[in-house]
């Protein structure tokens, strides 16, 4: 057991303003009912995220250059880079899991000077300029299926080493990795669920919030 700290944290919405892969299928799906409903079906659990994310992909009207267009009006928590800052002082293991797309959050990773920070994500496929489809490499992990990218093998990999786990997020798809984590900070979807299914939370709105909370409840852990 090594007794440090590990820094799991969701990407779209959380670290983006907002969720980048929704406004982007949202801006170039011209049927908006019928993504509507493949929306609905996702979130009451009828379709997996990864199905939703293929379909999604599949009806697409926009190339990579769209995509680049779009990600350049996107940007990150105004505190996130401090808060990075505050982690890396502190020597906290981080890593930033996400069931979005490896290229927007590369891409703005690398606008911000966080390139060197880790990810797991959905891996987009293009050719050239054409979007060709989505590779899953942490699909099924722990037998669930639901999600693309599952972030609970992610974070129960880091408790298995012996890190105690944060998980900071915001989505449906932070249920599972929330139910496991010792700390959870939690703003939207998954402050609606953890109210209902009873996981302790911190309720954030940025990431000054995150940072003043942590530096509250863990520095006991680290003296």
């Amino acid at each position: 057991m090594n007794g440090s700290i590990a820094i799991i944290c969701d990407f779209d919405g959380t670290i983006a303003e907002r969720d980048i892969g929704h406004h982007f299928f949202g801006t170039f799906i011209s049927d908006k009912g019928k993504w509507e409903d493949l929306l609905e079906r996702w979130k009451v659990g009828l379709i997996s995220s990864r199905e939703c994310l293929e379909s999604e992909l599949e009806w697409t009207e926009a190339d990579r250059k769209d995509l680049d267009r779009f990600i350049e009006k996107e940007d990150f928590d105004p505190y996130f880079k401090d808060f990075v800052d505050f982690c890396n002082r502190r020597k906290y293991e981080f890593l930033i899991v996400s069931d979005g797309l490896d290229y927007y959050i590369d891409r703005l990773l690398m606008k911000h000077g966080l390139g060197y920070l880790d990810y797991r994500a959905n891996k987009l496929i293009h050719n050239g300029n054409s979007l060709i489809g989505i590779d899953f490499p942490y699909y099924d992990l722990m037998g669930c299926k639901m999600c693309g990218n599952c972030k609970k093998h992610h974070l129960e990999k880091l408790k298995g080493e012996g890190y105690y786990t944060v998980y900071i997020g915001n989505g449906l798809s932070d249920r599972c990795p929330a139910e496991e984590a010792d700390l959870v900070l939690a703003k939207a979807d998954l402050l609606d669920h953890c109210k209902m299914t009873g996981i302790e939370y911190i309720p954030f709105e940025n990431f000054r919030d995150v940072e003043g909370e942590l530096t509250t409840r863990l520095i006991l852990r680290e003296e």
